[in-house]
């Protein structure tokens, strides 16, 4: 969960565009998010790859600011599905 101060913007608040099965897809989507210009956030707890195992328990997640989500959305072809299941 992202902690939201009072005084942040909404359009600075982030979102979760999607989550994952394995790391490499959750990097490639980042890698095209970076060729846009778009600013992500990837959240993979699997110990650098070491713990393979953990990304069917904890998936990896992409983030994007929600001023961005709908641009990274359509570079990325997703439909909001994409964020809720892994």
């Amino acid at each position: 969960m992202v902690a939201e101060s009072r005084d942040e913007e909404p359009s600075e608040r982030e979102v979760v565009l999607a989550r994952f099965r394995y790391r490499h897809e959750a990097e490639l989507a980042a890698g095209f998010l970076l060729d846009a210009g778009i600013p992500y956030r990837l959240q993979i707890d699997d110990a650098g790859g070491v713990d393979f195992g953990t990304t069917f328990s904890r998936p990896p997640v992409l983030w994007v600011l929600a001023a961005d989500e709908a641009e990274a959305r359509e570079l990325l072809e997703l439909d909001a599905g994409d964020a809720t299941t892994p």
